[in-house]
C-alpha cells in the first residue's frame, strides 16, 4: 500500500447525492481537517492547500495517514460494540467528516445518527445526500453541547429519553485549553440521559523520558496543525483523561487506538484496518458510559 492509498472500503461515496442550494463559500486559501481527511480516504472534496497540509504532516510524521485510518477504523469498530453489544440504537456524531464509505449510518443498519459539524462545506454534503429518515445533519460542535442537544432537527430523529451513543472521534483533540474542553464534556454528560455511551479518541503526546522518538513526533506534527489549521493538540494521557472526568471509562480503558478490540484484517470490513506501529502511540481512544 503506497503512503496515499487507502483500502476500497474506506474511500469516498461518490453517488446519491443531490445540489446544495445555495453550495456554501469555500475558502481556497486555508485547508480545512475535513478536506485534509478527505484525501487521505482517496475522496474527491480536497484542493491544493489541503494537499499542501498532506505533504507537511507527512514530513513531520512519516505515514500520518496511518493517524486518519486508525482512528475512522476505531470509530467503526466501537460504534459497532455500542449498537451491538449495549443495545445503543440512536448515536449523535461529533466532528463529522465528509460523507464516505462506512459512515454509522451505513454500517449500523438499524441505528438513528445525527452528524454535527462546525464546517459548512460538511454539512451541505451530508444534507444533499438522498437517504431514508434515519440520518440527519445539523450545525454544532464540542464546545455548544446545550445548543446542539437543543436542535429541533436533532430531537425529530433523537429519543433524549432513551440512551443516545456520542460519537467523539478527534473533535476535543481541535479545541484548546483556553477554550476549556473538560468542562464541555461535563455539561455533554449532564444532558445525556442514564445508559448513554461515548466513544471518544484524541492525539496522544507519548512520554518523552520513555518514547521520545514518538514525543518529538507529536511536537512536529502540533506545530504543522497549529501552523496550517490553527488547531491541533497532542495532549498526554493523563490530560486526555482529565476530560474524560466523571465518565465510566470501559473494558479495555483508554488506550492505543488499534488495541481497541482489534478485528482481524481479513475479512476487509469496516473497522479491521489496523495502523502500522511506526504511529500506534500518537492516538489514544476509549469507550465510556454515563
Amino acid at each position: 500500500m503506497s503512503r496515499f492509498t487507502s483500502p476500497d472500503f474506506l474511500r469516498q461515496a461518490g453517488t446519491r447525492q443531490e445540489h446544495a442550494n445555495p453550495p456554501p463559500a469555500v475558502d481556497l486559501t486555508r485547508p480545512s481537517l475535513a478536506r485534509l481527511h478527505s484525501f487521505h480516504l482517496k475522496g474527491k472534496d480536497h484542493f491544493e492547500v489541503d494537499r499542501d497540509l498532506a505533504v507537511a504532516a507527512e514530513q513531520a510524521a512519516p505515514g500520518f495517514q496511518d493517524l486518519v485510518l486508525g482512528e475512522r477504523a476505531f470509530l467503526q469498530r466501537a460504534a459497532r460494540h455500542l449498537h451491538e453489544d449495549a443495545g445503543i440504537d440512536q448515536f449523535v456524531q461529533f466532528g463529522a467528516g465528509l460523507p464516505a464509505p462506512g459512515d454509522p449510518h451505513e454500517i449500523l443498519p438499524r441505528a438513528r445518527v445525527v452528524y454535527a459539524t462546525d464546517d459548512l462545506m460538511v454539512l451541505a454534503h451530508h444534507r444533499a445526500l438522498v437517504r431514508e429518515d434515519r440520518a440527519a445533519a445539523v450545525e454544532g460542535g464540542p464546545t455548544r453541547p446545550a445548543d446542539l442537544f437543543a436542535d429541533p432537527v436533532l430531537r425529530d430523529l433523537i429519543d433524549l429519553d432513551r440512551p443516545v451513543g456520542v460519537l467523539m472521534a478527534g473533535a476535543l483533540s481541535h479545541v484548546a485549553d483556553v477554550d476549556t474542553p473538560g468542562a464541555h464534556m461535563a455539561a455533554l454528560r449532564g444532558l445525556l440521559p442514564a445508559g448513554s455511551h461515548l466513544v471518544f479518541s484524541h492525539y496522544h503526546r507519548p512520554d518523552a523520558a520513555v518514547f521520545p522518538k514518538d514525543a518529538n513526533r507529536a511536537e512536529q506534527l502540533q506545530n504543522v496543525f497549529r501552523r496550517h489549521l490553527n488547531s491541533g493538540y497532542w495532549r498526554t494521557r493523563e490530560e486526555i483523561l482529565g476530560l474524560l472526568d466523571g465518565w465510566e471509562i470501559l473494558s479495555p480503558g483508554l488506550l492505543e487506538v488499534q488495541r481497541w478490540r482489534t478485528l482481524p484484517v481479513a475479512p476487509p470490513v469496516p473497522g479491521s484496518y489496523q495502523m502500522p506501529q511506526r504511529n500506534r502511540r500518537l492516538l489514544y481512544g476509549a469507550a465510556a458510559r454515563v
